[in-house]
């Protein structure tokens, strides 16, 4: 008699073995890596120029107004110097005109220091600010600034070195221009303010 309870023999145990990639996708794996790097390395140098150009362009928005409050400043000074006759000799270009007094503090002939902004390489004095005045102070002509100027009035003449039959010929209110030249990061810029002040 057949033993009914008979057991199937044991089958051999499965040997898993590692998956191996082919030599082909070992470089195709190598390849999606350089894409990604050289992808990511794009995008980083973007961002870094991006963040430089925001750099720059708040250094120079910075700029821009620390020259606007000093060319406001400046003419605000002016429309109060006192004595008033003698605001035009102490801060023109010309030294030789120059009665007993003093300029503004900061003011060096029409010249004046700004904190802040550096001034261009070629500036012959080194100062940011220059305040312009209508009249050549040496020649008593019409300053070349302002012969294009849209001022439908004349300037006022204040100081020495104009002719009378000159400072008839002009009004009561004198045209100034506070002019600010700086350089930022090599780059050659500049700001100016042209207004009417009352001469007495």
């Amino acid at each position: 008699m057949r033993d009914s309870s008979h057991q199937p023999s044991a089958m051999p145990p499965l040997l898993e073995r590692p998956l191996q990639r082919s030599p082909s996708g070992a470089g195709f794996a190598l390849i999606e890596m350089v894409i990604a790097a050289s992808i990511l390395m794009i995008g980083a140098l973007g961002f870094l120029q991006l963040f430089t150009a925001a750099a720059d362009l708040n250094g120079a928005n910075r700029e821009g107004a620390v020259a606007r409050e000093a060319a406001q400043r400046a003419l605000t000074r002016l429309a109060a110097f006192e004595p008033r006759e003698s605001l035009f000799a102490l801060h023109n270009e010309d030294p030789a005109d120059d009665p007993a007094g003093e300029p503004l503090a900061g003011f060096l002939l029409s010249g004046f220091e700004v904190d802040g902004l550096s001034p261009r390489a070629n500036d012959p004095d080194g100062l940011v600010g220059r305040v312009i005045f209508p009249i050549d102070p040496i020649t008593g002509a019409l300053h070349p600034e302002f012969q294009s100027s849209d001022f439908s009035v004349a300037p006022a003449l204040i100081g020495a070195g104009v002719s009378a039959e000159v400072a008839q010929a002009y009004g009561l209110l004198l045209p100034i221009a506070v002019r600010l030249e700086w350089q930022h990061k090599g780059r050659p810029v500049q700001h100016e303010i042209v207004t009417l002040i009352s001469p007495r």
